[in-house]
């Protein structure tokens, strides 16, 4: 090859053609490289929070919970708005009984898990059930007794009738079954004796819905 091929050489490779389309090639490198790098961090986050979520539905103890709950129908609506009928049929249960299960739609366990780890904050409160869908029949009528015995002030009032129309379910509960009026009583109980404000109280009733579903 003569100095003067090798010339045309170094000047073809040097063409403005050669050149842009190079700088075209860089572009596209860097590119797809910053989107595999997103990429690569998005589904290490995705991963994180899944892992998270499995450690959680994972708790073997919790999960054999959930397994016998989910099975259970004595957590049922019957007797719509007739609480003395609610009453007798509590008294009929026998000593020890518990109402279990979910009233209205089957238990999802994702929901199940996050309501009974959020209810763990309030273990200094006795009177708030750890497990909306396994309550005693004793601590359901000590709140149906917090219901009717219960007075409030206007100021009182004002707070629980706040409350009630900013939960989950619009109301007390999703029907006016035994639970919606535990959970009253359990509300009358929280303002007057936690000087509890609406919004504390609707977080709670939101916490103890032993409705199902997700």
């Amino acid at each position: 090859m003569t100095m003067k091929q090798v010339r045309l050489g170094r000047i073809n490779l040097l063409s403005p053609k050669i050149i842009g389309s190079l700088v075209v090639i860089s572009i596209l490198v860097a590119a797809l490289t910053v989107s595999s790098f997103r990429g690569s961090t998005n589904m290490s986050s995705m991963n994180m929070g899944t892992s998270s979520d499995m450690q959680v539905s994972a708790d073997p103890t919790m999960k054999l919970a959930f397994v016998k709950l989910a099975a259970a129908h004595t957590d049922v609506c019957r007797d719509l708005g007739n609480k003395t009928a609610m009453e007798s049929y509590m008294n009929s249960l026998p000593n020890g009984a518990r109402l279990q299960g979910s009233c209205c739609s089957p238990m999802d366990m994702q929901k199940y898990s996050s309501q009974i780890t959020s209810l763990k904050t309030y273990t200094n409160i006795p009177q708030i059930p750890s497990d909306p869908y396994d309550m005693s029949v004793s601590s359901a009528k000590q709140m149906l007794g917090y219901y009717d015995n219960i007075q409030l002030t206007s100021s009182q009032q004002s707070v629980y009738d706040s409350a009630q129309s900013m939960t989950a379910d619009k109301g007390w509960c999703c029907c006016q079954c035994w639970a919606w009026y535990t959970h009253a009583g359990l509300a009358k109980y929280l303002i007057t004796q936690h000087n509890y404000t609406a919004q504390q109280v609707v977080a709670v009733t939101n916490l103890e819905d032993c409705c199902g579903g997700a």
